[in-house]
């Protein structure tokens, strides 16, 4: 990059993703995915982002048993430890707790999730039950929050970096993976694309927004 001037390049406003893979996720795999099939053989679930697919409702903590508890709480640690309370009461009392949203997706071929945000929560999370098979598709799509603005007026034109395919980076894709957790900030647009695999996928979704504390 031609820099004559001797100017530093700062990346400011960067947007938080939590990749992780707690040490029991292996051990709630059994337990998610059984919990999961009885509800859906039970339950006609719901239409949301969904296509295709079968969405819970999303009471899970209610029927998913100790291990979607156990899950909850590996997310709300999770959370928490990149979470900070700016204005924390003089003697060290949270003003805020956390909540829990949760729900399962199932996808077979074919299946997706549109583009979409959640409203009313801080984080959100997915939990891979099972990737379904898939060898190249279904993955997790986070959108920059603000694409499209620089195309808009100069599509060809990237800030900052160059980058390193030439072409400027509006979307970051995540793979499914089994037991894989994954948080982002819940006003992210993000999507799934198309589920390929010869299995089906499951995945578990979570909302985790904060409450004042009384």
């Amino acid at each position: 990059m031609n820099n004559p001037h001797g100017a530093t390049l700062s990346a400011i406003f960067a947007t938080p993703l939590i990749e992780a893979k707690p040490g029991d996720a292996q051990a709630l795999i059994a337990p998610l995915r059984q919990a999961i099939l009885a509800r859906r053989a039970s339950h006609p679930g719901i239409a949301r982002s969904n296509i295709l697919g079968w969405h819970s409702d999303t009471q899970m903590l209610d029927w998913g048993g100790e291990a979607a508890a156990l899950l909850a709480r590996t997310a709300i640690e999770t959370c928490a430890g990149f979470t900070h309370d700016m204005g924390r009461r003089p003697d060290g009392e949270p003003r805020f707790e956390f909540g829990m949203d949760m729900w399962a997706n199932i996808s077979p071929a074919d299946a997706s999730n549109q583009m979409h945000a959640h409203p009313s929560s801080l984080w959100s999370a997915v939990f891979y039950v099972d990737d379904g098979g898939d060898p190249d598709g279904g993955e997790l799509v986070m959108l920059d929050p603000r694409f499209p603005m620089n195309r808009m007026t100069a599509g060809d034109v990237a800030l900052g970096d160059r980058p390193a395919d030439g072409a400027p980076l509006s979307q970051v894709h995540i793979r499914p993976e089994a037991g894989k957790l994954v948080i982002f900030p819940s006003w992210l647009m993000h999507a799934v694309r198309p589920h390929k695999g010869a299995g089906e996928r499951i995945s578990i979704a979570m909302n985790i927004p904060v409450r004042q504390v009384a």
